[in-house]
């Protein structure tokens, strides 16, 4: 198939987040080879997650989290000459990918970007990651989101670009307010347990919060949020709208592995399917769309969620490649 380094620098893409649906399917095919790959694939990633949750609050050194992650585990030896190359290759890539980062994150970030690097974080879709910042907030992202933060985060401003879906548990630093800029509002908090829902392709954007209290703004609005509120800016419209939850679970449980929607219909759940578990969703039919369902998934495979539409007398579901075609079941 692939020879090592051109199979190495497809992991890094994907890691990045820059590989595309073609390149994806190569790295499946290649981790389906063998065990070994596999093996290799899940060491890489976790050095790639090291390089992120490593980076101290004056610098980000990407070698140095290569080798302390290599130290502490011992899984990678110098004799695997696979692994080494695709040190190597982070190595010499790490300009390249925070190159890749400074237009995402310049809307934000003042200082000068010779100086301060920025460092952007990726999870892909139909994964879930959890990270701790420099100034020891843990997030939880969810599939399909990206958080950026400059490297001199703890002095130079707690300030975070969120693309995505993200779950924050924020330490408290009264003098220092952490910031969240996503696509149309900004989130100010002190110390505070919240969720912010920013996908690009989505119309609006949601704050759920658990624990503490925030204030979300908007170029039109600023609104304060207490405990068990969500707030809902249109993106079109510029209007938020504050609701009062009895259960902030729906909002926040993917964390924990765990997929709940209450009276929600086939529509309204398809981009959540596609980022919960990498695929395409095809509605056969207008009339299947609007078939509505409760339930809560957790750690399914694809294959039992199938089998849990398929249990309604309303819908019937297939699977071609990467697609789910949901239709509406035939008498």
């Amino acid at each position: 198939m692939e020879n090592n380094e051109s199979i190495h620098l497809l992991i890094l893409r994907l890691f990045s987040g820059e590989a595309d649906i073609y390149e994806k399917k190569k790295i499946e095919k290649w981790l389906g080879l063998s065990a070994e790959n596999k093996k290799l694939y899940s060491d890489l990633r976790e050095i790639w997650l090291s390089t992120g949750i490593q980076s101290n609050a004056d610098q980000y050194n990407l070698e140095d989290a290569i080798r302390n992650f290599r130290d502490n585990t011992g899984r990678l030896e110098n004799k695997n000459k696979r692994k080494v190359v695709f040190i190597q290759l982070i190595k010499y890539a790490a300009v390249f990918i925070l190159a890749l980062a400074l237009p995402f994150s310049y809307n934000y970030v003042t200082q000068d970007t010779a100086q301060h690097s920025m460092t952007t974080i990726y999870c892909a879709f139909g994964d879930k990651s959890n990270i701790i910042l420099p100034d020891s907030t843990k997030v939880w992202l969810n599939s399909g989101s990206k958080l950026t933060f400059n490297s001199d985060f703890k002095h130079g401003g707690r300030k975070v670009l969120l693309e995505g879906e993200a779950y924050f548990s924020v330490s408290k630093d009264k003098d220092n307010p952490f910031h969240v800029k996503t696509s149309g509002v900004e989130i100010k908090v002190l110390g505070t347990q919240f969720n912010v829902k920013a996908y690009p392709e989505e119309i609006s954007v949601s704050t759920t919060l658990v624990e503490g209290s925030l204030q979300v703004s908007s170029p039109n609005e600023n609104r304060l949020i207490k405990p068990d509120e969500k707030l809902i800016f249109d993106k079109r419209t510029g209007k938020m709208t504050l609701n009062e939850l009895t259960d902030t679970s729906p909002d926040t449980d993917w964390k924990k592995g765990r997929l709940i929607f209450r009276n929600e219909s086939l529509e309204e759940l398809e981009s959540k399917l596609e980022r919960w578990f990498d695929v395409d969703i095809v509605f056969a039919d207008e009339q299947v769309k609007q078939r509505r369902f409760t339930g809560i998934l957790e750690r399914e495979s694809i294959l039992e969620v199938i089998s849990y539409f398929d249990l309604s007398k309303y819908v019937k579901c297939r699977i071609q490649g990467n697609k789910i075609i949901i239709k509406t079941k035939t008498k």
